[in-house]
């Protein structure tokens, strides 16, 4: 099964990002979607790359399985990240850290994004990992 991760930036009214998921017996995968002014393409895009990343890490809970707990996400902006990297993630059992260069995502998008990826965790197992994405730009 092929798995996607896309992120899309959106013109128009103002709304707070959102998560779709796609699952066919083909494909499965999710997007992320944004308002054209809480993400810059270049966050769109580097975004899109640690997201597939991180689910590459994850799969769903088997049916029968219980829930399990909710984990705290949430995102750093910081101008101190090594080696030309513009994304870092901590992915733990306990919890799961973004480190961006400041720019890319907006705080407010980046909170509300975060926050509906914890909600989303006790339907998720993960494989703890640290991982990252370089910038062309950094």
């Amino acid at each position: 099964m092929e798995l996607f991760i896309e992120v899309e930036r959106h013109s128009g009214a103002y709304f707070e990002p959102y998560i779709t998921d796609h699952i066919t017996a083909e494909r499965a995968g999710c997007v992320f979607h944004f308002h054209e002014d809480d993400i810059t393409d270049e966050g769109a895009d580097l975004f899109c790359q640690v997201l597939l990343q991180q689910a590459r890490k994850w799969n769903p809970l088997p049916a029968d399985a219980p829930r399990g707990q909710r984990i705290p996400i949430w995102m750093e902006m910081r101008t101190d990240l090594p080696d030309g990297y513009a994304i870092l993630v901590e992915d733990c059992a306990e919890f799961i850290k973004y480190i961006a260069r400041p720019g890319l995502i907006e705080p407010r998008a980046a909170e509300s994004i975060t926050r509906h990826q914890s909600e989303r965790s006790p339907d998720w197992w993960r494989l703890p990992a640290r991982y990252g994405v370089r910038s062309r730009t950094a």
